[in-house]
């Protein structure tokens, strides 16, 4: 089996140790020669700067293109281009296009496929956009979400990374209602391995992602954040990339949550390879 190409996410630093956490991630996951890193966005205030830093910072430092997460929200037309231009001139090419949760700014665009054209009038970016395997909590149906989707990718986009999910059977059933729909470009599975239930459940259920019962039943009696839980959430990952890949899938988007070493764990256990041929065992970090 191929191994699939891989791809990281992390959130800015807010604190210098935090800043030097995110180093030491970094470096780490580069072994596994991913396509690219992702970092999240904060569309308002000192969110913004800190975003703006830490996409800047790892564009000069870092042997893995960067891929800069920009929203509709929080900007109008030409302070979203302005953005983009800046990105262009920092060397940075690729994007991650989003709606964004904050209100929309009077001028701004409302729609992210009016985004993707517009961010190509600046430059020839790498461009890709979110898609929900249980539909947006805000879309009418599936169908809807799906149309929705395909008009981001016709716009310009070259794939879609999903959100988080925990059941196979939850892509596999929306990328073959994408097909259906005429959709051809790259559908990325977002994988999250659980670090912590309690939080899982609790981010899970603000942006519409479903815990299995099962994952209840199977995390009963667990410390929230102990090494037991980080264990049940390595095997759980990597059981769901392993059924996810003997489907054809390829890619697989990872939300790290700043904490690699689950991450880095989920892919030795695939047997995926490293920058260099060896490379010592990492134990799971607290």
């Amino acid at each position: 089996m191929t191994s699939p190409i891989l791809s990281f996410e992390f959130f800015p630093p807010k604190t210098p140790r935090m800043e030097r956490t995110l180093w030491r991630n970094i470096g780490q996951l580069e072994m596994l020669k991913p396509a690219f890193f992702s970092v999240t966005y904060g569309a308002l205030g000192s969110e913004r700067d800190h975003s703006l830093d830490t996409v800047f910072n790892m564009q000069r430092e870092c042997q893995v293109p960067v891929a800069a997460h920009l929203t509709a929200a929080g900007h109008t037309r030409e302070s979203l281009l302005a953005l983009a231009t800046r990105f262009k001139e920092q060397g940075v090419q690729r994007i991650v296009a989003l709606r964004g949760d904050a209100d929309l700014t009077e001028g701004g665009l409302s729609e992210v496929a009016d985004m993707v054209q517009a961010l190509h009038t600046i430059a020839d970016f790498d461009i890709s956009v979110a898609a929900y395997p249980e539909t947006h909590p805000k879309a009418a149906n599936l169908a809807a979400d799906i149309q929705q989707l395909k008009r981001k990718l016709d716009a310009g986009a070259k794939r879609a990374l999903t959100q988080y999910f925990f059941e196979p059977e939850m892509f596999l059933r929306f990328r073959d209602a994408a097909v259906k729909a005429g959709i051809q470009q790259s559908l990325v599975p977002g994988i999250l391995p659980v670090h912590d239930f309690d939080k899982v459940i609790s981010f899970s259920a603000r942006c519409g992602a479903t815990v299995p019962n099962r994952f209840h039943s199977i995390f009963e009696g667990t410390v929230a954040g102990s090494q037991e839980q980080k264990k049940l959430g390595i095997e759980l990952a990597v059981d769901l990339c392993e059924k996810l890949m003997a489907e054809g899938v390829n890619q697989l988007h990872f939300y790290t949550l700043n904490i690699p070493s689950l991450t880095f764990e989920v892919a030795h256990q695939l047997g995926l390879p490293l920058a260099w041929d060896e490379q010592p065992h990492l134990k799971i970090a607290a």
